[in-house]
C-alpha cells in the first residue's frame, strides 16, 4: 500500500492555497451571479493514470489464486472422507465455508473495483459556483494548469470547503474523519481519503472501509477454514488395522 499523491504537485494547504480576496467582493459576486457555464461544456475530467487500469490486474489475480487454493484444498480434503459414516454434515459445512468465504472475497473486489466510494461527481450542487479565475480560463478555453486549489471566502456558503482546479468541483471541508485528496492514479477528487491502495489499484476511503477491511479478513478465514476441514477430515478417517 502506498498513500496517493498529487497530479500537480503536493496538496496546497489552507494556508497557501488561493481565496477570494475579500477586496473584490463586488467581482466574486458579479462571476457567482453570471450566466453559469453548463456541467456539459466543462472540460473533460483529467485522464486516469496507467496504473489505474493495470494495479487491479494484480489484486484480481492474488485473490484469485487464494480463492481458488482454499475451494481445491477443502475440496480435496473433505470429498474422500464423504462416504464415511458421520463425516458429510462436516464436509458439507467446510465446503459451505470456503465457497461463501471465496463469494464475499469476488463481491469485495467487485465493490472495490467499480463501486466509486467517496468520489466527489461533477453536479449541480458540486460545480457552482464557479471561482473568477477558473471561470475566466474556461469562457478563454485556457487551461486550469497551475492554478493552486482554491479556498472558499469566508462568510460563503462555502466557507471551509475547498475548489479542486483539476476536477472542476467543490470538495467538503477537511475534518479529522474526512479528508479529502485528489488521488494522482486515479485522477479523481475522493473524501474520506485513508491510502490509495496499489493492490486494486483504488482510492479506500471511508466509504469502502468495511468492504477493505471485510476481504482482508477473508484471508485467515481460509486458512482456518482449512486447518478445520484437515481435523475433521483426519477424525473421520477409518483408524489403520
Amino acid at each position: 500500500e502506498r498513500p496517493s499523491m498529487e497530479l500537480v504537485g503536493s496538496e496546497p494547504s489552507r494556508s497557501s492555497a488561493a481565496t477570494w480576496p475579500a477586496a473584490d467582493i463586488g467581482d466574486e459576486e458579479a462571476w457567482v451571479n453570471s450566466e453559469k457555464i453548463p456541467l456539459r461544456d466543462l472540460p473533460p475530467l483529467p485522464p486516469r493514470a496507467s496504473a489505474y487500469w493495470l494495479e487491479p490486474l494484480c489484486g484480481i489475480t492474488v485473490v484469485g489464486i487464494f480463492c481458488l487454493m482454499f475451494v481445491g484444498m477443502v475440496h480435496a480434503i473433505a470429498a474422500p472422507s464423504a462416504g464415511a459414516e458421520g463425516s458429510s454434515a462436516a464436509g458439507d459445512v467446510t465446503m459451505a465455508l470456503v465457497w461463501s468465504e471465496s463469494a464475499i472475497a469476488a463481491l469485495c473486489v467487485a465493490f472495490l473495483l467499480l463501486g466509486g466510494a467517496g468520489v466527489v461527481r461533477r453536479s449541480e450542487e458540486n460545480c457552482y459556483p464557479i471561482p473568477m479565475e477558473v471561470q475566466q480560463r474556461l469562457r478563454q478555453n485556457r487551461s486550469t494548469e497551475g492554478l493552486a486549489n482554491i479556498q472558499g471566502p469566508e462568510g460563503s456558503e462555502r466557507e471551509g470547503q475547498s475548489y479542486c482546479v483539476r476536477c472542476l468541483v467543490w470538495r467538503p471541508a477537511v475534518t479529522a474523519r474526512n479528508k479529502t485528496h485528489h488521488c494522482q492514479i486515479c485522477s479523481r477528487c475522493v473524501t474520506g481519503f485513508d491510502h490509495h491502495c496499489g493492490v486494486f489499484g483504488r482510492c479506500i476511503v471511508r466509504g469502502n472501509m468495511f468492504c477493505f477491511v471485510c476481504l482482508i479478513s477473508m484471508l485467515p478465514c481460509g486458512f482456518v477454514t482449512a486447518f478445520l476441514a484437515i481435523v475433521l477430515g483426519g477424525a473421520s478417517s477409518p483408524a489403520l488395522p
